[in-house]
C-alpha cells in the first residue's frame, strides 16, 4: 500500500479510482448533513412561530330577514335570527400579524320577520350572498371571538374581540321595542 494526497492505495489500483471513492463519499456526507441542517432549520422555524388560536364565531343582525347557512371562510356558523342573533360556532384561526385581514362571509337572506305579528313571514325568497369583510383594526392581543354585524343595508362588518370582552356589550343597534325578545337584550 501506498499513501498519496491522504489517501491509502491498494497495490494494482489507479490512484484516480481511490480519490473517486473518496470525493464521492464526501460528497455524499456533504449532502446529508446539509439535508438534516436544511430539516432542522425549518422545523424549528415552524415551532417557534406556534399557532394562533381558533375564533369562536358570533353574529349579530340588525335586518328583518333571517340569514340561513352563514359562512365565515367556509366555516358553518348556522342560521341569524332577524333583529337578533346566531348562536356560536368554531371558526377560523387568528390572523396572525397586525392586519390588515379580511374573511370571505357567505349568507343567504330568507324570511322577513314581521314586527306587527311576531313572526316570519314566508315569502319564498332565497338570495345568496358573500362579501369579503375586511377585520376592524387593531387587534387584540388575545383575539377569541370574530364577531359579524349584518346591516339592514345588506353590508356586514367583522371584528375579533379579546378574551375579557362580552360580545353582547359590543351590539350596536338595539332590537326593535316592537319584537317579542327585546326584553331579552
Amino acid at each position: 500500500m501506498a499513501m498519496k494526497y491522504g489517501r491509502w492505495k491498494k497495490a494494482g489500483t489507479d490512484w484516480s479510482e481511490t480519490c473517486m471513492i473518496g470525493s464521492k463519499y464526501q460528497v455524499w456526507s456533504a449532502l446529508a448533513v446539509l439535508a438534516l441542517l436544511v430539516l432542522g432549520v425549518g422545523c424549528s422555524r415552524a415551532m417557534a412561530r406556534g399557532k394562533t388560536p381558533v375564533l369562536s364565531l358570533f353574529a349579530f343582525n340588525y335586518s328583518p330577514n333571517y340569514l340561513a347557512d352563514v359562512r365565515v371562510d367556509g366555516q358553518f356558523l348556522g342560521g341569524v335570527s332577524g333583529y337578533t342573533n346566531g348562536g356560536s360556532a368554531m371558526g377560523p384561526r387568528a390572523p396572525r400579524g397586525k392586519g390588515p385581514d379580511s374573511v370571505r362571509v357567505q349568507w343567504t337572506e330568507t324570511n322577513r320577520y314581521d314586527l306587527a305579528s311576531n313572526r316570519y313571514l314566508d315569502e319564498g325568497h332565497r338570495v345568496p350572498h358573500e362579501a369579503m369583510v375586511p377585520l376592524k383594526t387593531p387587534y387584540p392581543p388575545d383575539p377569541a371571538t370574530l364577531l359579524l354585524h349584518f346591516y339592514p343595508d345588506g353590508h356586514v362588518e367583522a371584528e375579533l374581540l379579546g378574551k375579557g370582552v362580552n360580545k353582547w356589550d359590543v351590539r350596536r343597534m338595539p332590537v326593535p321595542k316592537e319584537h317579542k325578545d327585546h326584553d331579552q337584550y
